[in-house]
């Protein structure tokens, strides 16, 4: 291992236990936050471009995402528990243990990935039909989702590296991995879906098939460096089986994320199903403002990951006092910074919706959704901060509870009674999901306050 990469790890490691706790947040946030905001421009590109041909291309990575998301959502929370791994392990200065559960994550999400990419290949398509995909958007959709399932390993390897780089207290150069990433999607999108300079015109398929691309830079490079060596991790051939103690503790930690990961997807799932039942506008509009709203949460996000390496490391450092306040601070943080951006999303509903998706009757009801649900969007950043605090400290198994329930018991439950059972259509659901977001983010809040996740998990 090299020397400056060991002095590297102990710079940053010093700054997360001693350092100002909100400079220390916003640091570790900030290319966090880009990140994620590059992440998202996948499916924004994707959906600015296939707007240009209508709601129906528009709709097909509208109804593809939730049963996407239910398959990644196992790999999801295993690499969640990984966060809290090495995170703590780094915290407590074991840097042979955080090495080991840096290879072991690589292999899990190597292996898993390749079974989640034959399922999704062939369950997709009778599973959009069993949805209720509106016909004009089934065949794009079955043309998008397959492309994407074909791709899950090369994400889900640059998912690993993401996870490994943030426990480790860098959040800078998976970010400057993803904007190549990125702007090469912003290149290949056009080309592939229209066929400019002699490109094949591709259409829906073309938009996914610059997606897999352009993600393939990240799992390249970030594999390089792992493997070479990487601020005081370098995985080399014994580190990549999959070891029965980490098994143990990745199962105790992962079991519940990953059961909440995936009844949340599966949650999204049926909620797509129901809003599908309302025709392919309201389809549009929900893809419309969902976009949106994923931009402000882009900011809650970073913050929230940033908030997991704190917590992480500090309990691993048993520094109990000190993450509790890391805790508090960062939840008036994300609380204020979710207060304006709700207030500026309100205001600009029409214009942001037209963007996308210049009909007028997409336009109406994007703006009737973003108008409903906007002021539950604080709530919404209460419930997630919940979910960092569970992921970097291990205790996963609460908030888990707290996330079904506001799924499953509040938004489905609500929508179904509200949309479908009292008649009132797509404002039910709108409504229904910012009933949710309010009943989650409280429950959340108790949780925290209660502090009963104060510990740390390895030994």
């Amino acid at each position: 291992m090299r020397r400056g990469a060991s002095e590297d790890l102990h710079v940053l490691r010093k700054r997360i236990l001693k350092g100002d706790i909100v400079k220390t947040v916003l640091w570790l946030a900030w290319p966090i936050i880009l990140a994620n905001l590059v992440n998202m421009s996948y499916n924004l590109i994707d959906a600015y471009w296939l707007g240009k041909l209508g709601k129906e291309a528009f709709g097909a990575p509208t109804v593809s995402w939730p049963l996407i998301m239910l398959f990644y959502s196992i790999g999801f929370g295993f690499s969640r528990a990984g966060i809290a791994l090495i995170a703590q392990y780094v915290g407590a200065g074991n840097l042979k243990m955080a090495n080991k559960s840096a290879g072991n994550l690589l292999s899990f999400m190597a292996l898993i990935s390749l079974s989640i990419s034959g399922i999704g290949y062939f369950l997709s398509p009778p599973i959009l039909s069993l949805m209720g995909v509106p016909l004009d958007i089934y065949p794009y959709a079955v043309e998008y989702i397959r492309i994407i399932f074909i791709g899950v390993p090369i994400a889900f390897i640059g998912f690993a590296f993401n996870t490994i780089a943030n426990s480790l207290g860098d959040t800078r150069t998976p970010t400057y991995i993803n904007i190549v990433s990125s702007s090469t999607n912003m290149v290949l999108d056009p080309l592939f879906i229209f066929g400019y300079f002699g490109f094949p015109a591709m259409g829906v398929k073309g938009a996914a098939v610059a997606t897999v691309l352009s993600r393939s830079i990240v799992s390249i490079i970030g594999s390089y460096l792992l493997f070479t060596g990487y601020r005081g991790i370098k995985i080399t051939i014994n580190d990549l089986g999959i070891e029965k103690w980490w098994i143990k503790k990745v199962v105790s930690i992962g079991t519940p994320l990953t059961i909440q990961q995936s009844s949340n997807s599966l949650g999204f799932t049926i909620m797509m199903s129901i809003v599908s039942r309302f025709g392919s506008v309201a389809v549009s509009a929900y893809g419309v403002a969902i976009r949106i709203i994923d931009v402000l949460s882009a900011f809650t996000w970073g913050i929230n990951r940033a908030l997991s390496i704190m917590v992480g490391q500090n309990l691993g450092a048993e520094y109990y006092d000190r993450t509790k306040t890391i805790v508090k601070k960062t939840m008036w943080l994300t609380t204020i910074i979710l207060v304006i951006g709700s207030v500026f999303i309100f205001l600009t509903r029409d214009l942001t919706v037209a963007f996308f998706v210049p009909e007028k009757d997409v336009i109406m009801e994007g703006s009737r959704v973003l108008a409903i649900f906007t002021w539950s969007i604080p709530f919404f950043g209460l419930f997630f901060l919940g979910g960092a605090v569970a992921g970097g400290s291990g205790h996963t198994k609460i908030f888990a509870i707290i996330s079904i329930i506001r799924l499953w018991v509040l938004r489905i439950g609500f929508s179904y009674l509200l949309a479908l059972v009292m008649g009132m259509g797509t404002i039910g659901i709108w409504v229904a999901m910012a009933i949710s977001n309010i009943g989650a983010g409280l429950l959340a809040l108790l949780w925290v306050f209660k502090g009963s996740w104060a510990r740390r998990v390895i030994d």
